[in-house]
């Protein structure tokens, strides 16, 4: 009986469903996004657990290490969440993971065929963004350039892209009286290039304006751009400088956002964030956002929450399509191109090539009187097999045609061989 006992615990974890726990930080991208990040752990956990095996590969960008990990072996099954609980900034959920079935089959050695676009992160370039009325942000010390940063912060944070910011550079010009960008493909497509980036965000921020008034105690020089005050005329309270002090009781804040495709130019979408603030609205011009005075005040909360829904927007908007990288060199029958470890690329992965064609833009009828682009014809070239990665560019062998700088490379699901 004993002897039976022990057979069925040996082989439990292939016969039954385990629970398995994982572990998030509870940041400010909110408690769904923390839960499925802790839910990813928990399964990676479940994974190791079936004899899943780790290939960790250690690279140096200038004075910094990084890793990039690889889970390869034993599937999973199907898994049900069994409690989830907070602790100290964290939160911790323990699933409920089923084996997956006996007949299944193994996973594939390929390194890199996951999700809808190859497990890889694809790169982002957040260029300045307009401000419609300028007069209206006098107390928003460098306010595009704190957009710009908070918007590369939670692009990052989303874990699906590599984002950066493009200093006092825009993605396009805009037209009288800001009604509308004037698109600019070719900006965008040099942009793109420059900075070695799939795709391009670019926005106007139409209206930053405050309305009603709330009264409180003042004293000293404590007045903000926006607020007016009223000073006690009593002797002593006066030298004190005590008064009343009217302040904006509620701010707005409106912005476009434009996503564009870096390769051929062309808007992939855009969107309008609107929202509106009530209590503390007006900032120290010394507490420029994206520092935390900026963000413990009611408008600073409504910012990070809308940048938080500009980059859900652009996350879906991008969601579908293909990874791809700029080739920047040929030798032979190597290529080198601008994505590396940092962007999940990894050795053995397979990628097609692609190169546009001559004769610019195509428009259809219904869209030539406004010059609205609808991308770039292309051809398939090639295909490149990973040999070595670098943490911002990798190496492959090429099989096909000639290859030439410029070209790109692409993740096609059901492509690799």
């Amino acid at each position: 009986m004993k002897k039976l006992l022990t057979f069925c615990l040996l082989l439990s974890p292939a016969l039954f469903a385990v629970e398995h726990e994982g572990v998030a930080p509870l940041g400010a991208q909110g408690i769904t996004q923390a839960r499925q990040a802790a839910i990813d752990d928990a399964l990676e956990n479940a994974a190791l657990f079936n004899g899943a095996s780790v290939n960790t590969q250690t690279y140096k960008q200038g004075a910094k290490w990084g890793e990039v990990t690889q889970l390869k072996g034993t599937p999973q099954g199907d898994y049900r969440v069994v409690r989830e609980w907070e602790k100290n900034g964290f939160l911790h959920v323990v699933v409920d993971v089923q084996p997956a079935a006996a007949a299944a089959p193994a996973a594939s050695p390929a390194s890199n065929s996951a999700g809808a676009c190859g497990g890889y992160l694809r790169k982002v370039l957040v260029s300045h963004f307009w401000l419609q009325r300028p007069a209206q942000t006098a107390d928003l010390s460098r306010f595009p350039e704190g957009l710009q940063s908070e918007m590369v912060r939670q692009l990052y944070s989303s874990g699906q892209f590599i984002a950066q910011r493009a200093a006092g550079e825009a993605a396009f010009d805009v037209l009288p009286q800001y009604a509308d960008p004037q698109l600019q493909p070719e900006r965008v497509r040099e942009l793109a290039r420059r900075y070695a980036v799939q795709f391009v965000v670019g926005g106007i921020v139409r209206d930053t304006s405050t309305s009603g008034e709330r009264y409180g105690l003042a004293w000293g020089n404590d007045v903000r751009s926006g607020e007016r005050k009223l000073v006690s005329s009593i002797p002593g309270l006066n030298f004190m400088q005590l008064g009343v002090k009217a302040s904006p009781a509620a701010r707005r804040f409106d912005m476009d956002v434009f996503v564009f495709d870096g390769v051929s130019g062309a808007m992939v979408n855009r969107h309008q964030i609107s929202g509106k603030a009530h209590g503390t609205v007006m900032q120290e011009t010394s507490n420029g956002l994206g520092s935390p005075s900026f963000a413990e005040t009611d408008y600073g909360r409504l910012i990070e929450q809308k940048l938080q829904e500009t980059v859900s927007l652009v996350a879906q908007d991008l969601n579908c399509i293909p990874f791809s990288a700029r080739i920047t060199r040929v030798d032979k029958s190597t290529v080198y191109f601008d994505a590396g470890g940092t962007s999940k690329v990894m050795p053995g992965d397979t990628l097609q090539v692609y190169r546009i064609l001559p004769g610019g833009l195509p428009v259809d009828a219904a869209s030539f009187e406004s010059g609205m682009r609808l991308g770039v014809p292309e051809e398939k070239v090639g295909q490149v097999k990973v040999t070595q990665v670098q943490p911002l560019f990798a190496m492959g062998t090429v099989v096909g045609t000639k290859v030439e700088p410029g070209d790109y490379v692409r993740w096609i699901a059901g492509a690799q061989k």
